[in-house]
C-alpha cells in the first residue's frame, strides 16, 4: 500500500496543478493591443493595408467609395495571422454620431465581410474613423483608419 500512495499523491498533485493552470488561463483577461492610426491611406479613395504585430497584414476595402446614404460593403482580409473574430466600428471624428459596430462574417480563408448603412450628415462631407477589431488568440487588436462620406 505505501508504494501505491507514493505514486498517487504526486500524480494527483500534478493533475490538480494542471487543472488550476487551465482554469486560470481561461479566466485571464484578454490583452488589448491598440495600433496607431493608419496614415496616408483613406478608405474612401482606396483599399488600405497595415501590418499586424508579430507578423501578418490586414487589408480593408469599403465599397462604394462615396459611402453616402447607400449600403456600405466592408471587406477585411487578414494574411499571416489566425483570426477568430472580426468587427469594424464606425465613429464620427468631428461630429458625434455614436459608435456603430458591425460584426463581419467569414467569407473565405482570411476574408471577412459585412454590409451596413452609415448616418448621413446633411451639412456635406463627414470624416469617419473605421476601427477594425480583430480577435487573434488571447489578443484583441484594434486598427483605426479614416474616410470621408457624404456630398460636397
Amino acid at each position: 500500500m505505501p508504494a501505491y500512495n507514493n505514486f498517487v499523491t504526486p500524480l494527483a498533485t500534478v493533475l490538480a496543478m494542471l487543472i488550476a493552470a487551465a482554469v486560470g488561463y481561461l479566466w485571464l483577461p484578454r490583452a488589448d493591443v491598440t495600433l496607431p492610426l493608419v496614415e496616408n491611406c483613406r478608405l474612401d479613395r482606396q483599399a488600405c493595408a497595415a501590418p499586424l504585430p508579430g507578423g501578418g497584414r490586414v487589408v480593408v476595402v469599403l465599397e462604394p467609395k462615396t459611402a453616402a446614404a447607400s449600403p456600405l460593403r466592408v471587406t477585411v482580409s487578414v494574411a499571416g495571422a489566425q483570426v477568430d473574430r472580426v468587427e469594424i466600428g464606425f465613429q464620427g471624428v468631428e461630429m458625434n454620431m455614436g459608435l456603430h459596430v458591425l460584426p463581419l462574417a467569414a467569407v473565405g480563408e482570411g476574408r471577412f465581410a459585412g454590409e451596413t448603412t452609415l448616418p448621413v450628415c446633411v451639412t456635406g462631407k463627414m470624416l469617419w474613423q473605421a476601427t477594425v477589431l480583430l480577435q487573434v488568440g488571447r489578443k484583441d487588436i484594434s486598427l483605426p483608419f479614416r474616410f470621408e462620406s457624404g456630398h460636397e
